[in-house]
């Protein structure tokens, strides 16, 4: 019997490059939302984790009868599509015309368009990073004893940080798009590991009540009032602004910006911009094993013309990603 599986070792470039647009294209159409319920409503039976590539064969059928690209599309069954179905969702065989395909059957995002695209064409920035934990173990049940069920998940998170001239982080602007996992969501968690900041909220949030509260021996946690409440599969887009005070003297562990994510985030992109007048005299992405490991994963990067530098990832889980930098007036002579 014929094996379709991939070397990743031997495989040509190409190869690796669908296959990833694959595995996120299945993401896509499994995760809660608009896409999923498409499908599903032609599945006579669905199984936990996987497509139904017959309901998957009948969305892309109906939207061939109704905008047909060849002569003949408009007569098409499903069962007649349910291989290309099968042969792009697996990776096989998911070429432009039938990923263009899946994107308007379906009615994909612009955003989810643009991150299939760069997968397919072999984008070296777009990743997977899955770890083991982000937080001690006893520090993360007493998190989630504190603040319960996850109520939503990530759909994309952008982080903007900005160094200051003493190379220190001054704050942080998030862009985060949610999507709730249940009806009556109305404030997402806030996690931080350091009292010395101010949290500025813009739009689609709301200020916090009151102070967050610390985990004994771990990271503060409050709550965000989201501006509306949110029913199961509803997103929505809000915008905060931390901003961190330090004080005394610059530290090696000021010198770096990092990002935990205790369940998962997807589409997360993380950029740290320097005051011109501060030039570091190395920078390095970094993976760490969790906040209190050590560097398991880095490599050098270089600032870009506007003195920044920025990592694009397609799924972040259970790990600490960043940036990290040594400043020029540390070296020794």
């Amino acid at each position: 019997m014929a094996s379709h599986g991939l070397d990743r070792l031997h495989s040509d470039p190409d190869d690796l490059a669908r296959q990833a647009a694959a595995e996120y294209l299945r993401e896509l159409l499994l995760r809660p939302g608009r896409p999923r319920r498409t499908w599903e409503q032609y599945a006579e039976r669905t199984r936990h984790g996987q497509v139904n590539q017959l309901a998957v064969a009948e969305v892309l059928a109906r939207h061939l009868w109704q905008h047909p690209r060849r002569r003949r599309d408009g007569d098409l069954l499903p069962r007649q599509l349910k291989d290309t179905a099968a042969r792009a969702l697996s990776g096989r065989l998911l070429s432009k015309a039938t990923l263009d395909l899946f994107i308007d059957a379906f009615a994909l995002p612009a955003a989810e368009q643009d991150q299939l695209w760069r997968l397919w064409e072999g984008s070296p920035r777009v990743r997977m990073l899955t770890g083991i934990r982000a937080i001690r173990p006893d520090t993360a049940d007493k998190v989630a004893a504190l603040l319960g069920p996850p109520g939503h998940q990530t759909v994309s998170l952008h982080d903007h940080a900005f160094a200051r001239a003493d190379g220190r982080v001054g704050g942080v602007r998030t862009i985060q798009v949610l999507e709730a996992l249940r009806d009556g969501l109305d404030s997402i968690p806030y996690i931080y590991d350091t009292s010395a900041l101010t949290l500025r909220v813009g739009h689609g949030c709301e200020a916090p009540a009151g102070p967050g509260s610390q985990v004994k021996d771990g990271p503060y946690v409050l709550r965000i009032p989201l501006a509306r409440t949110l029913s199961a599969g509803e997103t929505l887009s809000l915008e905060y602004a931390t901003t961190f005070h330090y004080q005394g003297e610059v530290t090696a562990e000021q010198h770096q910006y990092r990002r935990a994510v205790m369940r998962r985030v997807d589409n997360i992109d993380l950029r740290v911009e320097f005051d011109p007048e501060y030039v570091p005299s190395a920078i390095w992405w970094a993976v760490w094993d969790g906040v209190d490991g050590g560097i398991i994963e880095q490599h050098r990067v270089q600032p870009d013309s506007q003195n920044s530098v920025h990592r694009y990832l397609r799924l972040v889980e259970k790990t600490v990603v960043g940036f990290y930098w040594e400043d020029r007036t540390r070296e020794s002579p």
